[in-house]
Formats: structure tokens, sequence, C-alpha cells
């Protein structure tokens, strides 16, 4: 059933109708033809600095923009679809309360205006489901949570995941997409950021997750009419501004999901400068997205800083798929050196360990938008911690989003050769065979991995019962290490293993 409101003013002897359902002409014409981040700073310039309420006004407020149109005396709790009467707000399990979809821990915001008490993430929940979801981040879960009043087809996985009944998942998902671009930093307010991982709040940081589900929620239950007639309510009996992503879901793509919009999930996930052969320099980018890139429609430079001075830009072509890697080498030397095609080659990729590199979309370091750094801009790298001379740094395989800070602890850097580096392998799953040897970091057949590949610090490692078990004699990394029932792992004096996620 639709639920629409008009008003009708009686003005010196005129009638005036003013009808609900619509988007007021002209709101969204500052954001028209742009995309990515640009888009995304123009939507948060026509719904900033809204009409806010108190956080005891906004009781109230839910009675009527979370009315049951079918029992006007009711509310409809969010998480559940129940209807309950108004009049049974209260804090006992079965009464309604007001929910915060995006949890005021995710921030420490509290009940403080504006992020409070935004009418646009504040919904009508029963009790004890809001105390259950508790400040959860949102993604599928796995067990079915069964409340005292019943099936709630919610579910949950311990600690950190929420996953609402399939009919509200869209509304979720363009709640928190709102948030996300209403709030940016400015005016003393919190900078709210989603991410694409989990636990995305352990110190009160202003992040949210997962992104990449709440793209997929967004995409398979979309906007339908309830969710227009609150953000009107909203919209012109409170706050005076609008949720853009329900008047216009396709800003989700043009946003976050490299539908000609920013490509926020690539990372450089690995940058190597070989100590036998300089030929063999390339740098590897991963798409931790849930979407190919086509950097035809989506342009991406890789921008390299010479000794914290010069520039040199390289334009992406081609598409990276998702979950796909992308390598540029030096030259085509690079064929003979890893037995492997690069996806694109130029001679500015020839950083000698002291030289930035850094993913830029739109446009090259001049006029793009930074979005993932390896090295510190104007900052030579000799003697930095970010220095890969005759090494090869590996982007740890738990980092899912773009950093445009460089950041030591989402890095391994180690002493590498050619056979030591891992072209066009950012989080594999290997194991160890121990076909002709006990070398851990002898290239070859001892690993049943691409090119027969050593584990990098991104990789997965088992080590089952072989003939020949596992030795390591030199400084070695992996992601986690599994040992199966028989086998062994030595290391040797004077090497090491770095285990990045025991």
């Amino acid at each position: 059933m639709n639920y629409r409101i008009s008003w009708i003013l009686i003005l010196f002897g005129f009638t005036v109708t003013v009808s609900f359902g619509q988007i007021p002409s002209g709101y969204y014409d500052p954001a028209s033809g742009l995309t990515g981040s640009a888009l995304k700073a123009a939507l948060h310039n026509i719904i900033d600095c809204h009409t806010t309420l108190s956080y005891s006004a906004v009781e109230n407020a839910l009675k009527v923009t979370d009315e049951d149109t079918l029992n006007t005396a009711n509310v409809i709790c969010f998480y559940t679809g129940w209807s309950y009467p108004k009049n049974i707000f209260g804090p006992d399990p079965d009464d309604w309360n007001r929910e915060h979809v995006w949890s005021k821990s995710h921030g420490d915001f509290g009940t403080t205006p504006p992020e409070g008490t935004d009418l646009h993430h504040l919904r009508a929940t029963d009790v004890s489901v809001n105390g259950k979801k508790g400040n959860r981040d949102f993604d599928e879960g796995t067990i079915h949570y069964i409340d005292g009043a019943g099936l709630t087809y919610c579910y949950y996985t311990d600690p950190y995941i929420w996953e609402p009944r399939s009919s509200v998942k869209g509304d979720v998902a363009r709640m928190l997409f709102y948030m996300a671009v209403r709030y940016e930093g400015d005016n003393g307010e919190l900078d709210l950021e989603l991410v694409d991982y989990i636990n995305s709040a352990p110190n009160s940081e202003p992040y949210y997750g997962n992104l990449d589900t709440l793209l997929v929620w967004h995409e398979n239950d979309p906007v339908d009419d309830w969710e227009r007639d609150r953000n009107d309510v909203i919209y012109h009996s409170y706050q005076d501004n609008r949720n853009p992503f329900i008047d216009h879901p396709e800003y989700v793509d043009l946003i976050w999901n490299g539908g000609g919009g920013e490509p926020v999930n690539l990372i450089i996930s690995e940058v190597a400068d070989p100590g036998d052969d300089y030929q063999g320099r390339f740098v590897e980018i991963y798409n931790a997205g849930i979407s190919a890139v086509d950097f035809s429609t989506s342009p991406v430079y890789l921008c390299r800083q010479a000794n914290g001075s010069s520039w040199a830009s390289v334009q992406l072509t081609g598409t990276i798929d998702a979950d796909g890697k992308f390598t540029v080498a030096n030259n085509t030397a690079f064929n003979a050196v890893y037995g492997i095609t690069a996806n694109q080659y130029n001679g500015l990729i020839s950083g000698n360990g002291n030289d930035g590199y850094f993913l830029y979309y739109g446009g090259d370091n001049t006029s793009g938008t930074l979005l993932d750094a390896y090295g510190v801009i104007d900052e030579d790298g000799t003697g930095t911690p970010w220095e890969y001379s005759d090494s090869h740094a590996v982007r740890k395989r738990s980092v899912t989003s773009p950093n445009t800070t460089w950041t030591a602890s989402e890095w391994v850097i180690l002493a590498a050769d050619v056979d030591d580096m891992t072209p066009a392998f950012h989080k594999e799953d290997i194991g160890w065979q121990g076909i002709f040897s006990t070398a851990w970091n002898t290239k070859g057949n001892n690993w049943n991995s691409t090119n027969g590949y050593i584990p990098d610090a991104s990789c997965n490692v088992t080590i089952p019962n072989t003939v020949n078990d596992p030795i390591i004699s030199s400084h070695s990394a992996c992601n986690n290490l599994t040992i199966l029932s028989g086998a062994t792992l030595a290391i040797q004096s004077s090497s090491s293993l770095i285990i990045v996620e025991e």
C-alpha cells in the first residue's frame, strides 16, 4: 500500500496543495553528470546541515515515519516487521525503542545531534532484537535469531555479524550509504566511512562494514514505496534533507562499485625490486571489490615519484576482474624472468627501492584523486620504513581497502631476488609438495603453486606429511600456516618465518 500525505494550505483565498512523493525540482542538479568522489562530495553538500532533532523528539518522529499504514496506532519494527502499539515505547523486552542502524559506537557519537538523532538511520525496533543486533557489522550470518516473541528471520554470527530479514537488506544498505555521504568530517562532525571488513570499530572508529555485502543487498532488494514515503516525510516534516540513494539508486554504483565511478577497492598489493635483476621490477595491483573494473571507463593511473621529487605516470589499460591481479612490469624481459606475461609494460616502472608508487583515479598525480599509496609523497624512501631496495613489499592478506597513507602494519618487506617474487599471486592458498628437496626457499615443484612460487606474506600455507619436510633457510613469510599430522617444519639459525595471521 502506498503511503502518501498531502497538505492543503488556505492562503489569501487560494488553495495550494503540496503533495509528498516526488523529488523536489532541481534538488540534485549539482550532482548531475558526476561520478566517484566528485559525486560523493556534491551529494554531501546537498544533504549537509540538515535541521536537527533532539533525541527525545526522535521518539515522536518515529511514530510518524515508521507508522504501520494498516494500523495507524502502531509502528512497524524494522528488523522483524512486527507491528507494535505506539504507546509501548520503553526498555522492556517486548517494547519498541530507537535503533541506530549505524551503531552509536561506530564513531562514539552517542545520542548527540546530528549523527545521533538523524532520522535517516534511526528506526523503530523491538527492544530485545535491537539488543541482539547491538553494534555488529552487517554481513551474511549463520544462526537464525529466534526472539522470545517469535521467528525474526534475522541471522547472526558471533561476535561481529548481523544479517537482517531479506526485505529490508537494501534499506539497511541505503541508510549506511547515506551516513557515509552525509558525514564527511566538516563542521565539527565525524567522517563516517564504509569498509570492506567486519569488526570495523574495535576502538570506536567511525567505520562500518561490510561494504561488499551492502552493495549486493542494495542490488537484490531495490527501493520500495515504503522507503520513498519515509524519505518524503523526513524531508518535508523534520530534517529538510533526503537520502539520495533512495531517490537515485544508481548513485551507489557510480560512487562505490566501479560503475563509471571511483574504483575504491583497487590496492597496490606488491612492489618488487629484485636484488639480482632490475628487469624483474614490477608493481602488482589487486581488485578487492565485487565487480570487474574496466580502465577504459574507470580511468586509473599508476604514478611513480622518484626520490621524493619527479613524477611519472602510467595510465592503466584493459580490465581487472573482481579478486583479480594486474601486473605492470618494467619491460617485456619480465616474461623470460618470471615465465608469465604481465598485463602491461612501461619503462617508468623502474622504482629502485626509494621511489614511491601511487594509484590515482580520474587523472594522474596532478589532476586525479589519490586512491592508494606505497610510500610517502615528497619523501625519498632511502632509510625509511618503506624502502624496498633489493626486496619486495607484499600487502597483507587482511588489507581489503585502499589507504592513501602508507601504513607499515599493512606490509611485509623482505630481501628478495627474482625467485622470491610473486607477481599475479596475491592471496593464494598453496601447499608444500617436497618433490625434489627440503628447500622451502627454492622456487619450483616443491610447491603446488603458480610457477612453483614460494609463499609470500599474503599466502595461506598447508604442510602435509611428505618425504621431504620443508626447511627454511632465509627470512620468509606467509599469512597462515597449517602443519598437518606427521609433518614438521624446520627453521635454520639466522633464518625466520613471519606468520602474519596465526
